[in-house]
């Protein structure tokens, strides 16, 4: 009882001490009134003159640490947020203060559980409810802010947003008659006589997208024919009803409109696809994406568009598209009455435009035939051909088709023939910057990068005012290994005041990948992590920068397309860039962990191993204790030093904006050093790996990696499960060089003494019966390598994977070594440099210098032009 007692004596004292008296709840206004207006310095004042007198307040607390969190004293912010939180546990200021500091974090869950706990003591509190429901969409707990803006309706009904928020929730829920209903009740409050605004226009039309989604075609039809008077956005609502009446079978109904469509804007491909879909002209689709079309189709789809281009003089599609349906000697005439006006122009995108044309074997030998036909004829008469009378076309014309020439050969590999063309157009213009950017490409391909960088650059100096140029002279620059020029050429385009770390405010991923790439290859891996952890930095921003558009959005009833962007940025790391990046930090993280004492400036600080500390002499060893404590030192005083003068800078207010701005960005730019320190590099790999297979589950080399990821990590049945979804975007019956690999490897495993647990090999045994990719339990593994080489006898790929299996299976390295020959016989080369440069170093790294030599010959024949291939110079 007398515990009991005293408990109770407590929270009196306790909820007595929250109770400010009403001078300080003015002074405590204060504070709030100053945190609103930003005047941070004079409520920061307002709150210790409060904590002075009550210094264990919870809400003066928190509303001081939220003030210097707004001061960017995150500690401290924290500290006095906590300090506050339990001084007051009942306070919704507190819960909420502290949620704000979660947030200002990213850390979303904390902060909605924060605001949850508020909502504990102050139920209907909007201010609370409306961040709330800001986290809830942002986390895309769509439940969650279906249920808080239903309570903020209930709160305060007579607010536009609140009804539309609502309707929103229940959208994003797949509640499609709730939406509607939920919009209806709010559109009879409307005044019927007023003219539509924009903002009414939108929500009616965001209605009517809502209808259709449902799958209620008919309705949606009919619901366009009331609003199509008013609403403002016509040509959404001809598209609408042009698609809806092809779902509804009335394709003359359909095709009226997408006439009228075309009318507006002829370039649109999807309004020519849906006159073709109205006209059964679409053809069939076909397993590879491409479409065949019958003789009959083939005519009409050429009248109409024969038509359209002498309706439309300037209609590039009505003039492209018949080139992808015709065939023979309609296809010739067509394609040559294209091409020769583009040329006399001097379009150097001719060739990319027609380069979805050379899936067609036929298609491009009419094209090399033609082209070659123009060069002859221009060269001696100056003319297309012989038809033509003479000297009609300019010099000029003649550099086009050398170009376009080049760029055909260069496409089909035949890189000779492609450097003699792109020299003779040099020699005719030496000043056509497009033939080096040309040049430069093809020794690309061939990975001579040193002399791909040099030809580009030779291009650049020729335009200095070429902001592309300069773009993809800094990315050959990495390639060739040229760190120094190329962030001296990639600084010419920005401001005197810049530094490099402003392409990271600029989100300049191109160059942070191509970057992050450069330093992997010289082992510099905290310097690639640096680079490549910053491009999911800004994917991270990206996400961040939703919060500007919920409420404005909402506000301003851009509803369709806020949806829009709601179902976009919930993939939008499927983006290439953010693919790129990752597989670069799961391949950098797979390199920490095989060989943890390669990286150079990594994470043992240049630190020997112990093999190389025992070659030390005992006076060697303490020069080197010595220089790595002066280094550590002079590291520590330097930081020091830096944070001193931002801390002095900062008191006085005496730090410039430029200043402020680099030093805003340095701390935002992630930690390389850090992050290949990481003590465990596959838990960080596997990581990533989850995000790639979250974003980008259909891409084959987000199963690569996560293959190699966890059968390093000994989880083997997330290893098969990458095999089995890797298998299914494979080629159809083929088996990917790397997932072969990996499917002996797991075999192995399962076969070997050192077998996992019964149940995880009960999986594994249950899972690959059904699989004919793994090899049968009375097959040896050997055998089944064999098999794989006489299926793909000409495949170096396929060779090399092989070769690797044999290593693995633990065969001699004049055995493995015979994964690229056939008795004796040369190798039926089928395969990419890269391949072939990666498959004669394997030979080398086995020491039979021979084996390489004759295998280096072999590739040299058909690769003469790459550096790796070429004979040394001894011979």
């Amino acid at each position: 009882r007398a515990r009991t007692l005293g408990r109770t004596s407590a929270q009196m004292t306790s909820k007595k001490s929250q109770e400010l008296p009403k001078r300080d709840q003015a002074v405590f206004k204060t504070v709030m009134k100053c945190y609103e207006q930003k005047q941070y310095k004079k409520g920061l004042k307002s709150a210790e003159q409060i904590l002075k007198k009550h210094p264990n307040h919870g809400e003066t607390l928190s509303m001081k640490g939220l003030i210097l969190n707004c001061l960017k004293r995150k500690d401290e912010a924290e500290t006095f947020a906590k300090k506050g939180l339990f001084s007051n546990l009942k306070s919704h200021v507190c819960w909420h203060v502290y949620g704000l500091i979660h947030r200002s974090e990213r850390r979303y869950q904390e902060a909605i559980k924060c605001y949850q706990n508020a909502l504990k003591y102050d139920k209907d509190n909007l201010l609370i409810l409306k961040d709330l429901s800001l986290l809830q969409i942002q986390k895309r707990e769509h439940q969650g802010f279906q249920e808080t803006r239903r309570r903020i309706l209930i709160l305060k009904s007579d607010q536009r947003i609140n009804w539309i928020a609502y309707a929103v929730g229940n959208h994003l829920l797949g509640n499609y008659s709730k939406c509607l209903h939920i919009l209806d009740t709010f559109i009879k409050t409307l005044d019927d006589s007023k003219i539509w605004d924009y903002q009414e226009s939108e929500m009616f039309l965001y209605r009517n997208s809502i209808i259709q989604e449902s799958g209620d075609h008919k309705a949606a039809l009919e619901d366009l024919k009331k609003i199509e008077s008013d609403a403002r956005d016509k040509q959404y609502i001809w598209k609408s009803k042009a698609l809806l009446h092809l779902k509804l079978g009335d394709n003359a109904s359909a095709e009226k409109l997408f006439r009228r469509l075309l009318e507006v804007n002829n370039e649109e491909h999807s309004f020519h696809e849906g006159l073709q879909r109205a006209l059964n002209l679409e053809g069939k689709l076909q397993a590879d994406g491409r479409r065949t079309y019958s003789p009959d189709q083939v005519e009409a789809l050429c009248k109409m568009y024969d038509g359209f281009k002498a309706k439309w003089r300037y209609c590039s599609y009505a003039k492209r598209f018949p080139l992808l349906v015709t065939s023979g000697s309609d296809f010739e005439a067509r394609v040559d009455g294209y091409m020769r006006p583009k040329l006399r122009k001097g379009v150097p995108s001719l060739f990319r435009d027609l380069k979805s044309l050379y899936d067609d074997k036929a298609k491009v030998t009419t094209i090399e035939k033609l082209m070659i036909g123009y060069k002859k004829n221009l060269e001696t008469a100056k003319r297309f051909s012989e038809n033509d009378e003479k000297d009609t076309e300019t010099p000029n014309v003649l550099v086009w088709v050398i170009f376009y020439l080049a760029s055909h050969y260069e496409y089909l590999d035949q890189y000779p023939k492609a450097l003699e063309l792109i020299d003779e157009g040099i020699t005719h213009t030496p000043t056509a910057i497009d033939l080096y950017v040309l040049k430069a490409r093809v020794y690309k391909h061939v990975l001579d990068y040193e002399k791909a960088f040099e030809i580009l650059n030779y291009a650049r100096e020729l335009d200095l005012a070429d902001r592309y140029l300069n773009t993809k002279c800094v990315r050959y620059a990495f390639r060739a290994g040229k760190v120094k020029e190329a962030e001296r050429i990639v600084k010419l385009f920005l401001r005197e005041t810049d530094t490099l770390d402003s392409l990271f405010e600029m989100q300049a991923m191109w160059y942070e990948v191509a970057a992050g790439k450069c330093y992997i290859k010289q082992k510099n891996y905290p310097e690639a992590m640096t680079k490549l952890f910053s491009v999911e930095k800004h994917f991270e921003d990206i996400s961040e920068d939703q919060f500007d558009f919920h409420t404005w959005c909402l506000r301003k009833s851009t509803l369709r397309a806020y949806v829009d962007m709601l179902r976009y940025q919930e993939n939008i790391r499927g983006h290439k860039f953010f693919k790129k990046g990752a597989v670069a930090i799961i391949e950098t993280y797979i390199k920490i962990h095989d060989n943890p004492n390669e990286s150079k400036n990594g994470s043992t600080g240049g630190a020997l191993n112990e093999a190389e500390m025992a070659k030390l002499t005992p006076k060697e060893r303490r020069a080197l204790k010595k220089r790595q404590k002066r280094q550590a030192n002079k590291r520590k005083k330097k930081q020091e030093a830096a944070e001193a003068k931002k801390k002095a800078a900062e008191a006085d207010g005496k730090q410039s904006s430029v200043e402020a701005t680099r030093a805003q960005i340095k701390e935002s730019i992630p930690d390389g050093q850090k992050l290949a320190s990481d003590p465990k590099p596959l838990d960080a790999a596997a990581k990533m790996v989850r995000q790639l297979q979250d974003h980008a589950p259909n891409e084959l080399m987000t199963h690569i990696m996560a293959m190699e990821v966890y059968s390093r990590k000994s989880r083997y049945l997330l290893a098969l499960q990458a095999v089995k979804k890797a298998y299914l975007l494979s080629k159809m019956g083929e088996v990917h060089p790397k997932l072969h690999y990996h499917i002996v490897l797991l075999s192995k495993v399962f076969r070997g003494e050192s077998r996992p647990n019964p149940i995880v090999c009960k999986v594994f045994e249950l899972e690959t019966a059904s699989m004919s990719t793994f090899p049968k339990s009375e097959m040896k593994l050997e055998q089944y390598n064999d098999a794989y080489i006489s299926k793909y006898p000409t495949s170096v790929a396929h060779r090399l994977s092989a070769a690797r299996v044999r290593v693995l299976l633990g065969e001699a390295k004049e055995n493995c070594c015979k994964a690229f020959f056939d008795e004796g016989k040369e190798i039926q080369l089928d395969g990419t440099i890269e391949v072939c440069v990666e498959a004669l170093e394997f030979v080398k790294s086995l020491g039979l210098s021979k084996e390489a030599e004759y295998l280096r010959a072999q590739f040299f024949k058909k690769y003469p032009l790459t550096p790796q291939f070429r004979p040394s110079k001894k011979e």
